[in-house]
Formats: C-alpha cells, sequence, structure tokens
C-alpha cells in the first residue's frame, strides 16, 4: 500500500535529517576532541615519567592516561548499549493456538505491505504496540519486530476496529520514508544514554577510587570534561527531540492514513475515542480488587468485569451502546473541556484525539465490508486464555494466603454499592459533580411567574456553566506560567485571538474577570435552587429536617478547605523524608511536623468517631491508626529512621483524606437525596391541625 506522506510530514522530515546532520558534526568534533585529549594526556604523561621515573610520576602518567580512556570511553560507550524489552508481564500466543487472530494479523500485513511479526504477545492493557530489542546497529541491520495485543484493548473494540488498530502500528514501518523517524529515534536513545544513564561510569570511577586517594584528582578532571560534554549535549537533545516529536506526530496522522485505507476511517475513529474510557473501566476494575487486598480476594476473569463496568459507566454517563459497545462521541468529550486556549504541545509525541479523529473524518475513507462481532471473538480459547492473562496479573500480588476468587454476580453487585455510594443521582444531570449544594448571600423570592421548574434548575446550560469555570481556572493557570516563563512559548491562541507570550499578564486578568462572573452565575443557580427546595419543604411540612441536613453539610463544607490544608502541609512537610539530609536537619524538620501532628491527631480522631467512618478500615489499620492517635511516635533515632513509626505517620495522613473525602461526600448526599424526597412528594401539602 502507498500513502503520500503530506507535506508537514516532509517539512518536519527535512528538519530532523538536519537535526541528525547537526547532532553527527557536532559527535565527530566532539570525538576529536577527546581522542586529541586522550593522545596529549597520554604523551604528557610519558614526558613526565621519562623525565624522572618514580612511583608518583608513574601514577601521573597512568592517571593521565585513564582519564584521557575515560572521556573517549564515555562518547564511545553506546556503541555497545543495548535496550531489551521485558517480556516476562507477557504471554506469547501461536498461530496453532488462535487460527483467527492470527488471520487477522496476516490480513492486515498483507493490505499495509509489510513483514509479519517475529513474535505476537498477550497483555492484561487496553493497548497494542510493535516493539523491538534495540541497539546502535539497529540502525543499519534489519530486525524485525513483535507484536503486543493487550486483551483489555481486545475486550473494547469490535473486529474492524482491531483491525483498523493493527494497521495502524503496522503501518509506522511499512514507508520507507519511517526510516527517518528510527535514525532519530536512536540518534535520541545515544544522547540519552550519554547524559542519564551512566551506570558502567560510576562503578568504573568507584573501582579507581578504591585504588588510591590521588585517584581523586584525575577523577575530578574526567568528571569536569565530561559535564561540559553533556552541557552541550544537553542542547543538542533539546533540538533534535523537539524535530523529533513534531515528526512524531505527523508520523502518526500519517499511520491513522494507512489504516483507514485498510478499515474505515469510521472504525479508527470510534475506537481513538473509546479507548481512554475503556482503560479507565479497566483501572476502575483494579483499583476495586486493590481495596480487597486485605481481605485476600481476587477476580477470577478480570475481563468479563471489564466488559461489565464499561457498560454500566456508558449508562451511568448516557453514553449509546452500539454493537454491544459505548460509543463516545466528540461532542461528548467537548462538552467537560471549555478550554479556549489553544497551544500546540511540541513535547508531545501524539496528535490529541481530537485533532486524530477530525483527520480521518475529513479522509472520510468508506468500507464496504465491515465486520462489527466482539474483537474477543477471534481468541478461539477466549476463556482459557483471559483466565490466564487474569492470572499472571495476580500472581504479582503478595496475598497473605491464597487468595478466594471472586465470581461475576458478586463482582457486579459489590462494585455497583460501592459505585452508587460515591455518585449523585442522575436527575441531578452532573450539576453537583464539581459543585456544593451550598447558598450564599440571600435567597432569591421568586414571582409566581418566574419560578423555575425542577429541569430548568439543573438544565444542561447551566451544568455547562460548571465545566466552563473548570476549564477557565485550568486556562488561568497555563496563562500563569507562560506568563512567568515556566512554560517556554513565543505565542499562542485564546479565543480564536493570537497573543505573545509577553502580553500573557494582559490576558490574564480578562480570564480572571470571566471567572468572577461566572462563579457568580453559579452562585445565583445556587440560591435559586435553595429557594426552590426550601418552598418545596414548607409545603411538605418538613422545614426542620430540611434546614438541619442542610446546615449539617454547609458547616462540614466550610471547614472542609482548611482540614484539606492540613493534608496538604503534612504531606508537603514530610516529602524531606524521601531526600537524604544530614542528621541536623532531618531532626529540626521532624520538629516543624510536631505542632501540625497534634492538629492531624485530633481531626483524625473526630472523624473516626463519627458514624460508619470506621467501616471499610480493616483491624490492622485501625489498630495502627490507633496507635498513632495515642502514642508519641520517634521516628528518627541517632543516625536512622524507625520505619515502622513512619509507616504509621503515612497510613494516619493516608487514612485522614480518605475519611475527610468520605464525610464531606456522605453529607452532601446525604442532603441531596433529601433534596429528590422533597420532589418526589411535589404537591402533597402539610396537614392543618
Amino acid at each position: 500500500m502507498k500513502v503520500q506522506v503530506s507535506t508537514n510530514f516532509r517539512k518536519h522530515a527535512r528538519k530532523t535529517i538536519l537535526s541528525i546532520v547537526v547532532f553527527a558534526i557536532t559527535y565527530v568534533i566532539l570525538l576529536l576532541f577527546a581522542i586529541g585529549i586522550t593522545v596529549g594526556f597520554t604523551i604528557l604523561g610519558i614526558m613526565i615519567f621519562t623525565a624522572k621515573p618514580m612511583f608518583y610520576t608513574a601514577i601521573l602518567c597512568l592517571g593521565l592516561l585513564a582519564t584521557g580512556l575515560t572521556i573517549l570511553f564515555f562518547l564511545l560507550k553506546f556503541v555497545f548499549a543495548s535496550t531489551k524489552v521485558d517480556t516476562g508481564h507477557l504471554t506469547q500466543i501461536y498461530e496453532r493456538d488462535e487460527p483467527q487472530l492470527f488471520a487477522l494479523i496476516h490480513e492486515v500485513v498483507k493490505e499495509v505491505d509489510t513483514s509479519f511479526p517475529k513474535k505476537v504477545f498477550l497483555s492484561h492493557e487496553v493497548n497494542a504496540s510493535v516493539f523491538y530489542d534495540s541497539s546502535f546497529w539497529s540502525m543499519f541491520l534489519p530486525i524485525k519486530k513483535n507484536l503486543q495485543i493487550g486483551v483489555g484493548l481486545v475486550n473494547a473494540v469490535t473486529q474492524q476496529e482491531l483491525k483498523a488498530i493493527l494497521a495502524h502500528e503496522f503501518g509506522h514501518f511499512s514507508q520507507k520514508s519511517m526510516k527517518v523517524g528510527s535514525y532519530v529515534y536512536h540518534v535520541n536513545q545515544i544522547i540519552y544514554n550519554m547524559l542519564y544513564k551512566n551506570e558502567s561510569l560510576d562503578n568504573m570511577f568507584d573501582k579507581w577510587s578504591n585504588i588510591s586517594g590521588y585517584t581523586a584528582i584525575f577523577i575530578g578532571i574526567s568528571v569536569f570534561i565530561i559535564q561540559q560534554i553533556q552541557h552541550i549535549l544537553k542542547h543538542l537533545y533539546e533540538y533534535v527531540n523537539l524535530n523529533y516529536l513534531a515528526l512524531s506526530r505527523e508520523m502518526e496522522f500519517h499511520a491513522d492514513e494507512i489504516a483507514a485505507h485498510v478499515a474505515g476511517s469510521q472504525a479508527l475513529a470510534d475506537s481513538l475515542l473509546r479507548l481512554s474510557f475503556a482503560n479507565h473501566a479497566l483501572n476502575n476494575v483494579l483499583t476495586f480488587y486493590d481495596s480487597k487486598f486485605s481481605e485476600n480476594i481476587r477476580s477470577r476473569n478480570i475481563y468479563p468485569e471489564h466488559r461489565y463496568v464499561m457498560l454500566l459507566f456508558a449508562e451511568r454517563n448516557r453514553y449509546q451502546v452500539r454493537n454491544g459497545f459505548p460509543q463516545i462521541e466528540l461532542a461528548t468529550l467537548k462538552k467537560y473541556d471549555k478550554s479556549k486556549l489553544n497551544l500546540e504541545d511540541q513535547w508531545s509525541s501524539h496528535p490529541s484525539d481530537e485533532d486524530r479523529v477530525k483527520a480521518l473524518q475529513q479522509l472520510n475513507i468508506v468500507k464496504k465490508e465491515i465486520n462489527n462481532a466482539p474483537a474477543i471473538e477471534l481468541l478461539a480459547n477466549r476463556a482459557a486464555v483471559t483466565n490466564q492473562i487474569s492470572d499472571k496479573l495476580f500472581a504479582q500480588v503478595q496475598y497473605q494466603h491464597p487468595p478466594s476468587l471472586l465470581e461475576i454476580a458478586s463482582f457486579s453487585a459489590d462494585f455497583e454499592n460501592r459505585m452508587n455510594k460515591y455518585a449523585v443521582d442522575l436527575r441531578f444531570n452532573d450539576f453537583y459533580d464539581y459543585n456544593h449544594p451550598v447558598r450564599k448571600g440571600e435567597t432569591p423570592i421568586f414571582q409566581e411567574q418566574s419560578k423555575p421548574t425542577f429541569d430548568e434548575l439543573f438544565a444542561d446550560s447551566r451544568v455547562d456553566a460548571l465545566y466552563e469555570l473548570n476549564s477557565l481556572k485550568n486556562d488561568k493557570y497555563v496563562v500563569e506560567a507562560i506568563g512567568k516563563g515556566e512554560l517556554k512559548l513565543k505565542s499562542f491562541d485564546y479565543d480564536g485571538i493570537k497573543y505573545r507570550a509577553a502580553d500573557a499578564f494582559e490576558l490574564l486578568g480578562k480570564i480572571e474577570n470571566n471567572i468572577v462572573a461566572t462563579e457568580h452565575k453559579i452562585t445565583l443557580y445556587n440560591q435559586q435552587i435553595h429557594s426552590y427546595f426550601a418552598r418545596l419543604a414548607d409545603n411538605q411540612g418538613m422545614c426542620e429536617e430540611f434546614e438541619r441536613r442542610y446546615y449539617d453539610f454547609a458547616f462540614f463544607d466550610k471547614n472542609y478547605e482548611e482540614a484539606e490544608k492540613l493534608y496538604a502541609d503534612m504531606t508537603e512537610n514530610t516529602r524531606f523524608i524521601f531526600q537524604t539530609l544530614p542528621f541536623a536537619d532531618i531532626e529540626a524538620r521532624l520538629r516543624d511536623v510536631k505542632p501540625m501532628e497534634g492538629e492531624l491527631k485530633k481531626k483524625l480522631a473526630t472523624l473516626m468517631a463519627l458514624p460508619g467512618s470506621k467501616d471499610e478500615l480493616d483491624d490492622t489499620l485501625l489498630t495502627s491508626l490507633d496507635t498513632y492517635i495515642n502514642r508519641e511516635l520517634i521516628y528518627f533515632n541517632v543516625d536512622r529512621y524507625n520505619e515502622d513509626n513512619l509507616q504509621i505517620l503515612f497510613n494516619a495522613i493516608s487514612v485522614y483524606k480518605k475519611l475527610l473525602d468520605d464525610q464531606h461526600f456522605a453529607k452532601k448526599k446525604h442532603y441531596l437525596d433529601f433534596m429528590l424526597t422533597l420532589e418526589e412528594g411535589k404537591g402533597q401539602k402539610k396537614e392543618l391541625s
């Protein structure tokens, strides 16, 4: 298959080739410099020793020779370096066992006009990739690639979509022009290895330092010269990498076009929009089993559970289900992102999903014959395979005893109960996902003809205001970073207008005004909602209960930000524990933490005394928390940390945050549920005495 590369691809390919040439010239100059130093130091050492043969001049001669050779080795070591991909977590499969899946791979390989993978592996992930072991010689010698397919991916797409995804992966290697990307990848690896992978050099310096104290002088000279070379390489790495990443983004568009020619634009677009959603669902399944660790429970097979959670989340988010899979529309994603800021992420290796989908829609390649059967049906032994992948995943977990296996029916009931515990009723239309039902100021009094209905109070337009506020705050954060020079850009677009980086603070004022205006709008919405339900409570004779639940949440919410700050302060002020510091500094910083600890113990004890707060804490954790609250723990003694006491401290900080968030949400939900009770009882008048 021959798909023409775009003008942008050619432009970035030329820039990339130029960066390779610049690297090659710079490297040759550095190499000649290193050879010159080696020869010069060797001649100087021999001259000194010849002039005055003795032990010290012999050491000096050998030291100078070793210094030159070390610098030379530093510049040449990448030739011997190789990157071997660890496949221990993967499961290799064979054509004799999975003929249908291999038939699809053969079909894609033939259409894309590339070579069949050396090996095919399965992983547990929602992902697919082509990988290979690489070395310096990979730039010149042909290398067979391996294919990795995630069972989480196969579980989340149709056969047509899987065909598109595989065509995209093989598309990277089907065009000769793609070889440029391979060269730049290896150049990047070379520079990266010289900058950050110097274990062999460090080990050599350690051995030298053990031979004699005199070697410290020559180690110092070597390190100084190598640091100057690294300083040059850092700038070169940034230059080469920026060009490589720009080309990489074009390579993604190119591979997408190849995939569209093989399987159609729609198949790849649909899968792109669904994959992050499918990955989110799988992560939720795995997080669920993290919480089951203390109960010694694991999944029998995570993939039926993965599918169940995808469909459950689709129902929750009101996504359409087609061919058995949730359909995520581009407009749905844009609903949550109201940002007016347009930046080209020059450090990203991939374009955004939105840009890729728009490019596919513009291609609009339609295939007459499509197969929308679930891709998981391609696995001939899917029950055995998915069980095997699940077993391999949970084998990495160190259970105290052989774990019990949870069946899908038990998982479904437990997972849904947990989700409902931390979810707001759908009738509120997501209005309270990023908003709290707290009124500020006086509640308005409505005239009879202007009283809004329940549906009007929670209309899409009002929910959009919340997403708009979140986006404005994010935009403010980014524009501040541009203004301070933390994000290095010459220019950027905001709301369709081009700005220079120097204009960032001027724009910041406009964004802050929009934030204030939007917050005022949301405050009015909250006041209207409170007034609406206060009137319902009065009509139904339930004012006292309404006010009790409201103030129970409002009081907790008022102190919530301060309580969160305590968690943030404790987290920030204990980071030093993971750093190497002088003993005196450690003791001083621990003394600074003590006053905050007293406050943490008091607030943690208060939270643990609340009804239901201990329900999800196991006995071991409860014992740890009791120890923390009731004892003065010593975290550092003379010259070492007490690891057991530190673990108790970190447990306390983590549980404090969880209990705080749980109580905040529980009180919020308690109040919101009563609001729905009032709505359901609308029209029922209070009895007159």
